[in-house]
């Protein structure tokens, strides 16, 4: 069972406290806010834990070490978080750069770059971080074990929740944050994919893997290409699978949840609009073959 102790890493920590820099980071290095011993100090009293700057006389990482050993023992890792990636920790970081224009793009490109470099580091335990900056909720999933999809039990679905779930992901566009989008609009196609399995008294797979889940949705309603098919349709459900095949990649190689594989590519907001646009469409027209 991996828990979040494993945070402690000398090197998590040094790229926390801003002595490490962020890899791989556009053409610019890029550290998250240098903290000093006071600001790690003032930093704690925010989760309840005093820690004295003039007393102890510790170095820097150790004051954080303390905090991260508290907030793990206390169950406060998602509030720890919320506060630590708060844009104002981050003026002076995003002052120095002179992006004024992009001052929004910039941060979430620090905030998931910081986030893409701890899941590096914790590769070697065997384990990452998941996280939606959306509601603050941030879990360590322990690769080790198989991935269980766990998501909300939906009792009514229909056009209304694809609706709600598309007004998130135009929210999170809105805020600039488009990989999170992206992991929606996985999302969406994930839950209603396993509303369908369910309804036939399947259990669905808990591979992590969208393609395998998509294969049991079309064995169950019998998807199958046949040769009585009209070739556009065809066609079209062709183009479906390679929207599900291209969402997931997308995910793998550029998610706000762990960012493994190819280098990261920076998302345009019009890239972000279409993969979401698409998963709707192919979320509704899943959603009619269940209903039918």
């Amino acid at each position: 069972m991996k828990d979040w102790n494993l945070l402690r890493d000398r090197k998590i920590i040094d790229l926390m406290i801003g002595d490490r820099p962020i890899p791989q980071y556009s053409i610019f290095e890029y550290k998250m806010p240098y903290m000093r011993g006071i600001d790690i100090c003032n930093f704690s009293n925010k989760f309840g834990l005093v820690q004295n700057l003039d007393k102890e006389k510790k170095s820097r990482w150790q004051y954080m070490d303390e905090l991260l050993k508290f907030v793990t023992e206390n169950n406060k890792i998602n509030l720890f978080f919320k506060e630590f990636i708060d844009l104002k920790r981050f003026r002076e970081v995003l002052d120095e750069n002179d992006f004024i224009d992009s001052i929004h793009e910039q941060y979430w490109n620090i905030i998931h770059s910081f986030f893409q470099e701890i899941n590096k580091q914790l590769t070697f335990d065997k384990c990452h971080i998941e996280y939606d900056l959306q509601t603050y909720q941030f879990n360590l999933i322990d690769d080790e074990n198989e991935i269980e999809l766990i998501t909300e039990k939906i009792d009514n679905l229909d056009q209304s929740y694809i609706k709600r779930l598309k007004d998130e992901c135009y929210k999170v566009i809105l805020d600039g944050d488009f990989d999170s989008a992206i992991t929606k609009s996985r999302t969406m196609l994930e839950e209603v994919m396993i509303k369908g399995i369910e309804n036939k008294n399947e259990k669905p797979s808990e591979s992590g893997n969208i393609n395998k889940l998509y294969n049991q949705f079309k064995d169950l309603y019998q998807m199958h290409i046949n040769k009585e098919m009209d070739t556009r349709i065809k066609t079209l459900l062709s183009g479906f699978e390679k929207i599900i095949t291209s969402i997931a990649q997308m995910r793998d190689k550029n998610s706000d949840s762990h960012g493994v594989g190819e280098k990261r590519i920076n998302i345009k907001e019009s890239h972000a609009i279409l993969f979401v646009n698409s998963s709707i469409t192919m979320s509704n027209f899943l959603l009619s073959i269940i209903n039918e």
